[in-house]
């Protein structure tokens, strides 16, 4: 009885694996696909996609074009999606996909939009507890110059474009490494086009190190995911090691991006940090 109980689970398993593969097939062509080519695209045997598709259209989940014999995803499942994205609401989203990010790196997430020529922090996601955490920045706006969310913003933008941001806000000096030089800030910014992520390192705050990543939707950066820890535990070259999960990241928030996303969003409203304010450093827990 264990071994027929593994095995109808074994199967069930595999069927439901053929089904979510077939969706992610039909959500990249909008005209529809044959049976032959997507048996031919995803190594099936005709029987068998015949049977997942056959259930899938019993359920309303794909439809079959009687003139052209192609499937289709259905109203149904773009319904259901829709109807739970609107019921979560973006933060809701997001949250998953954060604290995924901060289990996996063990430090500070934080998830930021761009609005208006401004990069905003929006929400958190903080890894296993540590003694000494990074002060999260939700509901401020970043500096430019010395936040690799704004930074990887920044490196979006034309070299005019990034000029004029940075003339704009100014380059005040933040902590010990902060780059004032405009010269040098706008050479960084070619390397992190390059690189696809932006390290800082004591640049905002004494003891503080980040990396980032943007968000892009479409042909623009829409916000940046970044993790950041104190020094003594993110060496620089932790960072770097970090980027390819960061971007993974970013690629599943694109995925559940809205068209247009504000810190109103998040039920925030923004706390613009003004130049005689000083971060805070990375604070202790008992």
């Amino acid at each position: 009885m264990a071994s027929l109980t593994t095995s109808i689970s074994g199967v069930g398993v595999a069927a439901i694996s053929r089904a979510m593969r077939v969706i992610e097939v039909f959500a990249d062509r909008p005209k529809g696909v044959a049976l032959t080519r997507l048996s031919a695209e995803l190594g099936y045997g005709k029987a068998t996609l015949s049977k997942v598709l056959a259930t899938m259209e019993r359920g309303r989940f794909v439809r079959r074009d009687t003139v052209t014999g192609h499937f289709h995803l259905s109203c149904r499942l773009l319904a259901l999606a829709f109807a739970y994205a609107e019921r979560v609401g973006i933060p809701g989203l997001c949250a998953p996909i954060l604290q995924a990010l901060a289990d996996e790196t063990g430090e500070l997430v934080q998830l930021a939009v761009v609005e208006e020529g401004s990069v905003l922090f929006v929400a958190k996601a903080e890894g296993p507890d540590h003694r000494l955490r990074m002060v999260p920045l939700v509901g401020a706006v970043a500096p430019l110059h010395a936040t690799a969310s704004g930074k990887v913003w920044l490196a979006s933008l034309s070299e005019a474009a990034a000029t004029a941001a940075l003339t704009q806000q100014g380059l005040a000096r933040l902590a010990p490494r902060t780059i004032t030089s405009r010269a040098r800030l706008l050479a960084q910014l070619r390397g992190i086009r390059a690189q696809g992520y932006a390290i800082v390192d004591e640049e905002l705050v004494a003891g503080g190190r980040a990396v980032a990543v943007p968000v892009i939707r479409g042909d623009g950066v829409v916000g940046s995911v970044a993790v950041s820890g104190p020094t003594f535990r993110v060496p620089v070259h932790k960072l770097h090691r970090m980027a390819p999960q960061l971007k993974r990241a970013a690629v599943e928030l694109a995925a559940v991006w809205p068209h247009e996303v504000t810190a109103r969003d998040f039920g925030l409203g923004v706390r613009v940090r003004r130049d005689n304010d000083r971060p805070r450093a990375p604070r202790r827990h008992a």
